[in-house]
């Protein structure tokens, strides 16, 4: 029976899902992490950290939740987060790393608006006007369809054919990652320290020594006195003064700039690059990544 998406899965099952999702994602993920840094050996080394650490994460959330946590994971590698000096290869327009990075999460990762947003922590608006900056034009400002079609199809060529050595060099980093301890999916009973049955053994001979205290007062009856009723409040706050006294009120008083302030990082990255005078919100169409049949959300086919 296929456990639900929505929670964790059981341990028996989470070695094998974790396996089949990262080798439907490593391709992707290898030529996204060289185009960001503009160095294979470079992209490798962060997508060795990425999946080390996106390991223990998947294993305590839900299935559907992988692919934004293990994106989020490598995109914030501090090798492709400072690849303001990158040389990527000449498909790759030139722009700044965060813009980059947006426009590879579409093309690269096969990730759709939303989960490209969730995985930089921005709004939808923002990621589309980043990729916007990105893409391709004619002299006089308008889209170049076909330059766009020949960027999408350039890098899924490089996703399809990685070279055997590099593919082999892949395999092996998703095994390091997979190698956890076997007590990390299967945690083996532990006993007690004998200092627990110590104490055990103690607090019961401390509750037979209550039954057998006979108190010098024991007929004593016991007095029950009850408390005055509670009087009204001295005075109550109205709905203004209670928002005013909040804690947050600057930002109950102010969302759009909560909202800005969410996404300066992103927006302090992708500075620089200047804005390319296309709407933002009509963008070339990408392929979404695709999730097989058997529930296992990927971005690729496996090796």
């Amino acid at each position: 029976m296929a456990e639900p998406a929505g929670r964790p899965l059981a341990d028996l099952a989470a070695p094998a899902a974790l396996a089949a999702f990262l080798r439907g994602v490593e391709r992707r993920a290898a030529v996204l992490a060289e185009l960001q840094s503009g160095d294979p050996t470079l992209g490798d080394a962060a997508l060795t950290r990425a999946m080390s650490a996106f390991r223990p994460l998947a294993l305590e959330a839900a299935l559907v939740d992988w692919p934004v946590l293990f994106w989020r994971q490598l995109v914030s590698q501090p090798a492709l987060r400072r690849a303001s000096r990158a040389r990527p290869p000449a498909i790759v327009p030139v722009c700044s790393p965060a813009v980059r990075v947006a426009l590879l999460l579409k093309l690269a990762a096969g990730l759709d608006d939303s989960q490209a947003a969730a995985v930089l922590d921005v709004a939808e608006g923002s990621l589309r006007r980043a990729i916007d900056r990105a893409l391709p034009r004619h002299a006089d400002g308008s889209l170049d369809i076909a330059a766009w079609s020949t960027l999408q199809a350039g890098i899924e060529r490089r996703v399809r054919e990685l070279p055997t050595a590099r593919s082999l060099r892949l395999a092996r980093i998703r095994e390091a990652a997979l190698s956890a301890p076997a007590a990390r999916f299967f945690p083996p009973a532990r006993r007690p320290p004998r200092s627990v049955w110590a104490a055990a053994a103690l607090g019961i001979l401390a509750l037979a020594g209550t039954w057998l205290y006979e108190p010098m007062h024991g007929n004593d009856p016991i007095r029950i006195v009850a408390l005055p009723a509670a009087g009204e409040p001295a005075s109550r706050l109205g709905r203004e003064a209670g928002l005013i006294a909040h804690p947050d009120f600057a930002l109950l008083a102010d969302p759009a700039g909560e909202r800005f302030a969410q996404e300066v990082g992103f927006l302090s990255w992708m500075a620089g690059h200047a804005a390319a005078p296309a709407d933002a919100d009509r963008l070339p169409s990408t392929e979404p990544a695709s999730v097989p049949e058997d529930g296992i959300p990927e971005s690729s086919d496996a090796p």
